[in-house]
């Protein structure tokens, strides 16, 4: 019986997946999507990098360049915060609650192209600018970046599951509220500059963030250390968006109960 619950879920899944993948194809073109919004990502950490080759400093040049890297596929995945409320305004989101499998499951497959697509893009940037300013690439550690950068993008994505809970209620902010979850993470969770450079208030937060231990990792990674050191800081990375994950889901079953209730799961409504 669990066998049979289980398939029956995966086949949602990939179905729902399906259907992601064709509404992003749908929205972008392969020439829309080169040089509009990767060439944006890539302009954005050649800016970061380029301000650390004013330094002068090498080492500088690769900690800007690998942190900002990194945050891109955050800022993709965190795209799933708008999912809700794309759902109530497409009039599907009451369509799924109807449906016998869990909403939770097509909620969190049908954004999945958010954490992939960012792990390509992510990947691809930190391959321009390992090109750009001759970062060092060792071999076979490089070839494991993807690895890291999945790991990353599913802790930020279930923490963007979370943030999407709440702005179910708040549709005009989601925009809002995704730019200024992507931008905190990059202001406080070791992208430009070390943790340890904000209050320790802030510092406690940023512990309790994605990215924040996942890139320490992936540093430490390409800088040679040994595996007793970045294998820690690549499990916390995991735990943290298992736990965000978890929250995210419970969260988004609270606000699809209270709009059930209210009967407003619609924006019609």
């Amino acid at each position: 019986m669990r066998e049979g619950a289980l398939a029956r879920w995966l086949g949602v899944g990939v179905t729902a997946s399906r259907i992601g993948f064709r509404e992003f194809a749908a929205f972008y073109t392969w020439r829309t999507w080169v040089f509009g919004w990767f060439l944006r990502l890539v302009t954005q950490v050649v800016f970061f990098s380029a301000v650390g080759s004013l330094s002068g400093s090498g080492e500088r040049v690769r900690y800007l360049a690998v942190g900002n890297a990194s945050v891109i596929v955050c800022v993709e995945a965190l795209v799933v915060i708008t999912t809700t409320v794309r759902e109530r305004d497409q009039g599907t989101l009451a369509l799924q609650v109807a449906a016998p499998t869990d909403f939770a499951v097509t909620y969190l497959f049908r954004g999945a192209y958010c954490l992939l697509i960012g792990i390509v893009s992510g990947t691809l940037v930190y391959a321009l600018a390992t090109v750009f300013f001759s970062l060092p690439a060792p071999v076979p550690r490089v070839l494991c970046v993807p690895f890291f950068l999945g790991v990353i993008g599913a802790s930020a994505y279930g923490w963007g599951t979370f943030i999407g809970a709440w702005v179910l209620r708040r549709p005009g902010m989601q925009w809002l509220v995704l730019n200024l979850s992507y931008l905190s993470m990059m202001a406080f969770c070791g992208v430009n500059v070390p943790t340890g450079y904000w209050p320790s208030g802030i510092t406690f937060a940023a512990e309790l963030l994605p990215l924040t231990h996942g890139l320490r990792a992936l540093r430490a990674l390409l800088a040679g250390s040994p595996a007793s050191a970045v294998l820690p800081e690549l499990g916390t990375e995991a735990l943290i968006g298992a736990f965000w994950l978890m929250a995210g889901v419970a969260a988004l079953r609270w606000a699809i109960a209270g709009e059930r209730r209210r009967g407003t799961i619609e924006l019609s409504a």
